[in-house]
């Protein structure tokens, strides 16, 4: 466990919708119990942090509208915990804006940034390599991301490429690179010098808060008025949120990242799943003996293997015959039966559905 000047923001705020109809816009996939083991991917997030650093120094950033899923699902966090965006803006300002909300709390702080809506299996390794970045950042100026050895020429993650030159144990990033064409993939994943994108950064709070002036000098120029003249929270979190929607919308791989040559990574050695698709998500889930993810319901499957049912309908009996490779998702009012890995047509089922009765099933 690490001390009290260790901090942890969690990113709760994305509008995930490539879980369709699962996850819609209302009710995001780091809310879904999408294992039927009891837990949503937010919960095991914070469960998992709570190893890692003090309970207290959690903080949970997602948008407005969300926040009263978050304090339902995670009943022990203290409200004030939980930083309420009131648009949609990336992780930039996300991150930017719970840097700010640390420094305040506590000038001395070293902050590990996670997403919520990722799958981590080996939670060992996953805590050393950030108790060991939280000490690298915590002695050295710079961002320090984390990257995953890839297993195969994935198209939909993004890749780190590192530079041979170390510093205390950590490579030096060279360059970013967002869900490329797979065969610029198959040649990162053969070169070695390439890493999956966790997502995952560490900082120290004014290493970060420093980078940013450089990087986004408009933004941090707004936020260093607010808490240089308003002391007294309420004002000041009113005024923010006036602000904060006139931010721009950008990522923080293309607001800093990409901007600064203080970026190191340190390689994961853990198994880590960005389930970006119903086919990641089949990785994941637990199966029956022959292959098949099945919900929470009354069933009677025959003669099907490898497909997903993952529809939790307590009164209704599903049964399915003779299907293989399938996606059966059964909503209260969507109704998807696809091959299990045409999730490339997703967008289209979303945009054509948008396109003849709007926003309504998304």
């Amino acid at each position: 466990m690490l001390g009290k000047d260790n901090y942890c923001v969690v990113l709760a705020g994305g509008f995930g919708t490539r879980l369709w109809p699962l996850s819609r816009k209302g009710l995001p996939k780091q809310f879904l119990d999408l294992n039927n083991d009891g837990s949503t991917l937010l919960s095991k997030t914070v469960e998992r942090m709570k190893k890692i650093v003090p309970f207290e120094n959690i903080i949970v950033s997602t948008n407005l509208d969300f926040y009263d899923d978050v304090c339902r699902q995670l009943p022990d966090m203290n409200p004030v915990q939980v930083l309420r965006e009131p648009a949609m803006k990336g992780t930039a300002p996300s991150i930017i804006l719970a840097a700010y909300h640390i420094r305040d709390m506590n000038p001395n702080a070293n902050v590990v940034v996670v997403p919520s809506d990722t799958v981590i299996i080996d939670d060992k390794p996953y805590a050393e390599v950030i108790e060991r970045g939280m000490r690298f950042v915590e002695n050295n100026d710079g961002i320090l991301t984390v990257g995953i050895k890839p297993t195969r020429p994935e198209t939909r993650f993004g890749y780190i490429q590192i530079d041979e030159e170390k510093k205390d144990g950590m490579y030096k990033v060279r360059t970013f690179t967002e869900k490329p064409a797979k065969s610029f993939a198959k040649v990162f994943v053969e070169s070695g010098e390439f890493f999956w994108n966790s997502g995952i950064l560490m900082w120290d709070v004014n290493s970060l808060i420093e980078i940013a002036h450089s990087c986004l000098a408009e933004m941090t120029a707004q936020l260093d008025r607010i808490y240089d003249t308003l002391r007294n929270r309420d004002s000041r979190r009113n005024l923010l949120y006036t602000l904060y929607e006139a931010f721009p919308y950008i990522s923080i791989d293309y607001g800093i990242l990409e901007k600064t040559d203080k970026v190191y990574m340190a390689t994961g050695d853990f198994r880590w799943n960005d389930i970006e698709s119903w086919d990641l998500l089949y990785d994941y889930c637990n199966k029956d003996e022959n292959g098949n993810v099945l919900g929470l319901y009354n069933h009677q499957i025959y003669n099907s293997h490898n497909s997903m049912f993952p529809c939790n309908k307590e009164k209704k009996l599903v049964v399915i015959d003779d299907l293989s490779d399938f996606l059966v998702v059964d909503t209260d009012d969507v109704l998807v039966i696809c091959r299990r890995n045409s999730e490339t047509d997703f967008k289209r089922y979303i945009k054509d559905s948008i396109m003849k009765y709007g926003e309504k099933y998304t």
